[in-house]
């Protein structure tokens, strides 16, 4: 099994080899498949919101995706890094001001940033990642914010839905990822191909 470093660099120089009209059809594929999974998931509330996240560089974009669950009436909600390699939320909506973060190589919105525990109505998550296996692993950029914000909410039906979205040739069979205790599953992983749901008892 390649150690994370070594699947890190593999999968981004694949990544790097994909042209523009690739990435392109990969985005507004998400788009309408992230969209239905939003819309399949459980209502909270009268306008339910799905955190999301502005994409950089060669990853499959969510501009489209974005776009399509603010017009649809979903709350966009994308990450903020803090301090502490924690996240706070910011509501986004076409046209907001992105600046650099200080922190890491992302833009990120100016607005009030939140904190999780004080956001209501979040349905489901969609986290970056380099890859996931079908049991539901996620291989992330190696800064471990997600994996710390995940580890703040529970288990259990109360708690929103996750997905790691990917390119559809990221997701891996179970047992060829490398993951330890820190490490948090996801339910799933959100391709241009459609929703894959891991299978939860291999986590």
């Amino acid at each position: 099994m390649l150690t994370k470093a070594e699947l890190r660099r593999q999968l981004r120089a694949r990544r790097a080899l994909m042209d523009d009209g690739e990435r392109s059809l990969a985005g507004e594929a998400l788009a309408a498949r992230g969209l239905a999974w939003a819309k399949a998931l459980p209502a909270h509330g009268a306008r339910p919101a799905v955190c999301a996240f502005i994409s950089m560089g060669a990853e499959p974009p969510t501009s489209p995706l974005l776009h399509r669950l603010h017009t649809e009436g979903f709350r966009v909600l994308v990450p903020v890094c803090e301090p502490g390699f924690a996240l706070s939320w910011v509501h986004w909506r076409p046209g907001i001001a992105l600046a650099r973060s200080p922190l890491a190589p992302v833009n990120e919105p100016a607005g009030h940033r939140t904190l999780f525990a004080h956001l209501d109505g979040v349905a489901g998550i969609l986290l970056p990642a380099l890859a996931t296996d079908r049991a539901g692993n996620r291989l992330g950029q190696g800064g471990g914010y997600y994996d710390r914000f995940m580890a703040t909410f529970g288990h259990g039906t109360s708690r929103p839905a996750t997905a790691a979205l990917v390119y559809s040739h990221e997701v891996l069979a179970p047992g060829k990822l490398a993951h330890d205790a820190l490490d948090r599953p996801v339910d799933g992983a959100l391709t241009p191909d459609g929703w894959l749901i891991a299978a939860r008892e291999q986590l």
